[in-house]
């Protein structure tokens, strides 16, 4: 195999190669090392599960033979005459002369009528079927390029036998040579994987196909990588040094890499203590003890009320369940990259007191990752404590690899991901067969969502992976529905599961809901913590009333937040109560902002109304949903657009967030104002648009005069997704009924959708033959992210502003057109974002919105694409009143009200 090529170069001048012998044993000599220290026992032990016979050494063994005979398919004249199918170069010519005086005679004249017709990774599997080769094992190295094959004719191989074996002629002597090469290579990785023979091999289930090809796709990934494995020059005499090469290039990769071994504690006020810096409140220390009971942690759902500390108590959970399950990292996903970002500084300072000996990466995993300060500095190893460097490995930085990594904090969509086709699926797969998945905010996702979340929670369960799913509130159906999902994933049927819920609990709160082995057990019996109870007046409110309110507010030295469901109706409001009082008391944010000015919208807020902060005498902000979601801000009181119970309860959650907040004397009492509770069902048209008036109008029924919170909230909740509501009219009662059909025809379409491109049920499949089958044309992570929001592509552009010729930012009058060259002034560029409003990114406009923008950026723009930070971004200048035209549009940005569209012959939209 010395004469075979793996790979080839010759951009810089010089002939460089690999032999394919080489680069087998380089894929070789890394699996060990993979398995042997990368993999934790927790993975070992879901692989070692899934072979028959089943023993550890049987399932190393199995990973050598499959790395050593990945890249048997490139044994063929298809592959190793590649270069002359069009015009030879060089290396081509050097490379095929070296066959041919190897005996493989007129290589150089071969013709192929379809050269291309099977990919190297298929003609490796077809060769290791037709030796006989069980297909379990045989379609992990078809599948080693990311997407394991749909179907394979067995008669591939003798309808283009020449692509095979250069002669069709079964006893030529070329085609003999040819066959005898694929005949050794494979009885040399059974040697050095220590099988006598083919029929030793192990026979290896669906969970073992999928870990295993993530496995061989990362070794393959790795030994390909040139800063670790380098090319050598074709010309010399003596080959390199193998072994040496192999142990300095794992090395090499390994390098900066820390496992985390969880260890059992006794005593939690201490673990507490020492981690947070604080004493576990009574329903902390009561959840993380029932978790100290289980067996075999498989899903947990944590239901309690905001401010309670879910997230620590989820974090000691971690430690628990991976000291039971040997699992080495963790994945926590939220809903939005706000609300990532916001996490991140406390899971890091919790990680880095995990291990006084060791210190971990923590990676940031979304679309903007960065772009943070923090993770931009810890991700170059620079420790802002400044007690030393944090060690970092840049090869789990990639787009396909970051998932690898052992710590990851994300938004959702990386774990839904893992429920959606596409190539390279086993690596994701793989990554998350190492951690901890904690889902915060699990009430966030819609229908559509939780189809993946589901498929997600299935595949998880049928790896073993455990799961903590945290929520403040969530309706007793999508509860069933993810544990069922869960449980299916362990082998359950659905009459077993349906038999286990417990009915006479479905409203209890605090609740955690948990699963040990196949059995699902609740605990409720969190003792009662009177020190966060408060007493919300529900107060129904016409828009009218609105602004004298406020005003009372303000004079009162007050804070006030308006919450309303549309980003245009935000700024209206915005709009008004500045022209009404002034621009210093109003405070809008909303996702329509530049990404570096949201970012400082936020940090104003939040060091004004964090507990401790310097609260101003008066003042209102004004938002959309952005602030239900992510902000730790205390109001005096709200105001608030009605929206779903469970959404409205988490607004009111900002409304005297601290108890020991010093407020003015007119509101020391809590009261929320609900905007649009119209008695007819009219709702405002946004609204409808966002929620649906199905929801509304039950949230509407049961809205109280005064709401009590924890006590109300799960009852509430439970109530507006239970059973819909009976008006005591005719007219409202078809009316919500009409809206009821909607609701659940929206509900099924989206399913419906959904299924399109989830993933199958595993304990369906005997192979991964077809696994991927009708997978979307997914090309860019944000298309992937799209495709499991159920959203039309965003349009994201940098937004500048014209300066002396040139441009710059909004707030300054720098010109820095002529500083791209310069990294900082460029990654600063980068942060300035913003996503084009909707009307832009609609499917049947899209296009051409994309079109016109790269024109105007390679035009306006041109050294952006010499910049790493900049290259293939989208730009626009807006001139300096903030206006800029797109085709029939008109945009308008300022630092105050954000991004708003006009078209242009028919005014705003």
């Amino acid at each position: 195999m010395d004469s075979f090529w793996a790979k080839k170069d010759d951009k810089s001048g010089q002939l460089k190669w690999i032999s394919l012998s080489d680069h087998l044993k380089d894929t070789c000599e890394v699996a060990k090392k993979l398995w042997d220290l990368w993999l934790d026992e927790g993975q070992r032990a879901m692989i070692i599960r899934s072979i028959s016979p089943s023993s550890d050494e049987l399932a190393k063994a199995t990973l050598i033979f499959l790395a050593s005979i990945h890249d048997c398919g490139k044994l063929t004249p298809a592959f190793q005459a590649m270069g002359f199918f069009h015009s030879p170069s060089d290396i081509d010519q050097a490379l095929v002369d070296r066959l041919e005086r190897e005996g493989y005679i007129d290589l150089s004249h071969l013709y192929l009528t379809e050269p291309h017709k099977v990919h190297h990774s298929e003609a490796g599997q077809v060769i290791l079927l037709e030796m006989g080769i069980g297909e379990d094992l045989a379609l992990i190295v078809g599948g080693h390029h990311g997407r394991p094959s749909n179907y394979i004719d067995p008669s591939l191989i003798n309808g283009y036998s020449a692509n095979f074996y250069q002669e069709e002629n079964e006893k030529s002597a070329i085609h003999q040579r040819w066959k005898r090469a694929q005949e050794n290579i494979v009885e040399e990785a059974l040697r050095n994987s220590g099988f006598s023979s083919i029929q030793d091999l192990p026979t290896v289930d669906v969970r073992g196909q999928v870990l295993l090809s993530g496995l061989v796709i990362m070794a393959d990934w790795i030994a390909s990588n040139e800063e670790y494995f380098p090319l050598y020059p074709f010309d010399d005499k003596e080959a390199p040094d193998g072994e040496t090469r192999r142990s300095r290039g794992f090395e090499k990769w390994a390098s900066n890499q820390s496992r985390w071994r969880a260890e059992k504690f006794g005593d939690l006020v201490s673990l507490y203590q020492s981690r947070f810096g604080f004493a576990p409140r009574k329903a902390q220390e009561e959840m993380n003890q029932v978790i100290d009971q289980i067996q075999e942690p498989g899903i947990l759902i944590f239901e309690a009320p905001m401010g309670m500390g879910k997230t620590e108590a989820s974090l000691v959970a971690c430690e628990q369940i991976a000291a039971k399950t040997h699992a080495s990292g963790l994945f926590f996903g939220l809903p939005t990259q706000a609300t990532s970002n916001g996490i991140y500084p406390r899971i890091k300072a919790w990680m880095d007191k995990l291990d006084p000996d060791n210190q971990f990466f923590p990676r940031l995993q979304h679309g903007k990752a960065a772009l943070n300060p923090l993770y931009d500095q810890v991700s170059h190893g620079i420790d802002i404590d400044g007690e030393g460097s944090i060690p970092t490995n840049q090869w789990f930085s990639g787009r396909k690899t970051a998932s690898l990594d052992s710590f990851v904090i994300g938004t959702v969509d990386q774990l839904l991901l893992l429920a959606l086709k596409q190539k390279h699926l086993a690596l994701r797969h793989l990554g998350m067969s190492k951690k901890v998945v904690i889902v915060d905010e699990v009430h966030a996702y819609d229908t559509y969502m939780n189809q993946y979340l589901a498929t997600a929670l299935r595949w998880l369960a049928f790896y073993g992976i455990p799961v903590i799913l945290l929520s403040a509130t969530l309706p007793i159906e999508t509860r069933n529905q993810l544990l069922a999902a869960y449980l299916s994933g362990k082998g359950c049927r659905r009459r077993e599961i349906k038999g286990m819920f417990r009915p006479d609990l479905e409203e209890a709160y605090p609740l955690l809901t948990y699963s040990d082995g196949k059995g699902l057990h609740y605990f409720a019996d969190f003792s009662t913590d009177t020190s966060n109870n408060k007493r919300v007046d529900m107060r129904k409110l016409d828009e009218e009333e609105v602004m004298d309110l406020l005003e009372d507010c303000l004079a009162s030295e007050g804070v006030a937040g308006v919450v309303v469901n549309t980003v245009k109706r935000a700024q209206q409001f915005a709009q008004e109560c500045i022209e009404r009082f002034s621009s210093d008391q109003v405070l809008l944010l909303h996702s329509a902002f530049i990404a570096s000015d949201r970012a400082k919208k936020e940090n104003q807020l939040i060091s004004m109304l964090q507990r401790g902060g310097e609260r101003p005498k008066g003042m209102i902000v004004i938002g959309s949903q952005v602030i239900e979601q992510s902000l730790d801000i205390d109001l005096d009181s709200l105001f608030t657009d009605l929206a779903p119970m469970d959404l409205l309860i988490q607004r009111i959650g900002r409304l005297h967030r601290h108890k020991e907040t010093k407020r003015p004397k007119k509101h020391e009492e809590a009261i929320c104002y609900v905007m649009g509770s119209n008695d007819q069902l009219d709702f405002e048209p946004g609204s409808s648009a966002v929620y649906g008036d199905y929801l509304l109008g039950q949230t509407l029924y049961y809205l109280p005069a005064q709401l009590s919170i924890p006590e109300d909230i799960s009852s509430l909740v439970q109530k507006v997704y239970g059973a819909p509501v009976l008006f005591s009219d005719k007219e409202r009662q078809e009316k919500h009924l009409e809206a009821q059909t909607r609701y659940e025809e929206k509900k099924n379409q989206k399913k419906a959708r959904a299924e399109n491109f989830l993933l199958g049920r595993p304990q369906r499949m005997k192979t991964i033959e077809g696994w991927l089958s009708n997978s979307p044309a997914i090309d860019s992570e944000e298309r992937g992210y799209a495709q499991v929001r159920d959203s039309d592509e965003k349009v994201e552009v940098i937004a500048l502003q014209r300066k002396q010729g040139g441009y710059g930012f909004f707030e300054g009058e720098e010109d820095l057109s002529g500083q791209i060259g310069d990294n900082r002034v460029a990654q600063d560029i980068a942060k300035h974002t913003i996503t084009l409003p909707n009307a832009l990114s609609r499917p049947y406009i899209v296009d051409r919105t994309i079109d016109e923008l790269e024109r105007f950026t390679l035009k306006n723009l041109p050294d952006w694409q010499e910049s790493s930070w900049l290259k293939g971004a989208l730009g626009i200048i807006f001139d300096e009143g903030g206006w800029f035209e797109l085709f029939n549009f008109r945009l308008h940005y300022d630092s105050t009200f954000g991004l708003t569209l006009e078209r242009m012959e028919d005014g705003k939209i």
